[in-house]
């Protein structure tokens, strides 16, 4: 019989001389009754080559990563300190007391039946709080993450639909999302007084991480000049220790860092003085936290009453 395979006919009598190639170089070990092929592995041969590393070794996460593919920093997620659960860390039992509230509380007139600003008030536990207890006429929270800001105002609508109104609360709270630091130091000039009393706390750092000296300059007189006569600034700045802690955040932050030279000990002469013009300066108190980074002086910063009119 005759095979055909393609264009070459083979007959069934002829042995497969393509096959008999095959077999050479092939021994066969007779002992073991299997007939299993043995490769002839000669001296000369290239060595096997290794398996490739597992997918976990082959990435690089310290090195180059290509192009478009850079490596996610979450870290760049907070370079405002816009930490979301920055009050787990603030907060120490389950009622959510806030213990600045044992010193604000020291002062309660500076809040009552007044207009507040809180600066970075964060997903507003704080801001909720003081509009709460100290029966204030409104209270305006502002954050410049706007997720915080829209989670302070979903707790602030549930609180409507469930809390019984107590001399306004929570119909006395307002929560913005916004940059406090104006881009040019012109824009000063269209800021009028509307609020008895603004908050800062625990800002400054941030503020100047991001916008370097003129920056929180410019805020701070900002901060005078939407205040009414006689009102007050309460600040709780943090010491320039903490701004090492966070220089690394981004490239930009740790060159804004590098080029601080208004450093938050020069804050109090710098408030008082001309530039600015706050009258006096008093120290409500200081936090007793079980964290040290959290024991920070609040002060008090009186813009002088209105001249008056002689008659």
């Amino acid at each position: 019989m005759d095979v055909e395979n393609n264009n070459t006919r083979l007959s069934a009598s002829e042995p497969d001389k393509s096959s008999n190639k095959r077999k050479l170089g092939d021994s066969v070990d007779v002992t073991s009754g299997e007939g299993k092929k043995l490769k002839d592995l000669s001296l000369d041969a290239p060595a096997p080559t290794p398996p490739p590393p597992s997918p976990k070794k082959r990435l690089d996460f310290n090195g180059p990563h290509p192009a478009g593919k850079a490596k996610f920093n979450k870290d760049a997620l907070f370079v405002y300190g816009n930490y979301k659960h920055y009050y787990g860390k603030r907060i120490l039992d389950k009622d959510f007391h806030d213990i600045r509230l044992d010193v604000l509380g020291t002062q309660p007139d500076l809040f009552r039946d007044k207009q507040l600003l809180d600066i970075g008030c964060n997903s507003g536990h704080l801001s909720m709080q003081i509009a709460s207890m100290f029966k204030v006429k409104s209270l305006v929270g502002l954050d410049i993450d706007a997720g915080l800001v829209k989670d302070a105002q979903n707790r602030v609508a549930y609180l409507k639909r469930t809390a019984i109104a107590a001399q306004g609360f929570p119909s006395n709270l307002q929560f913005v999302q916004g940059n406090y630091v104006p881009e040019d130091d012109v824009l000063l000039e269209i800021e009028r007084p509307q609020f008895d009393a603004i908050l800062c706390l625990s800002v400054t750092k941030w503020i100047h991480l991001n916008f370097c000296d003129a920056g929180l300059k410019r805020a701070f007189r900002r901060m005078f000049l939407q205040l009414r006569p006689g009102g007050k600034l309460i600040l709780e700045p943090q010491s320039f220790d903490g701004y090492k802690r966070r220089k690394k955040l981004t490239e930009q932050i740790r060159i804004n860092y590098n080029s601080i030279q208004f450093r938050p000990q020069q804050f109090t002469e710098y408030l008082l003085g001309p530039e600015v013009g706050f009258e006096r300066m008093e120290l409500m108190g200081t936090p007793e936290h079980c964290k040290a980074g959290f024991k920070r002086p609040i002060q008090v910063f009186s813009k002088p009453e209105a001249p008056k009119t002689v008659i």
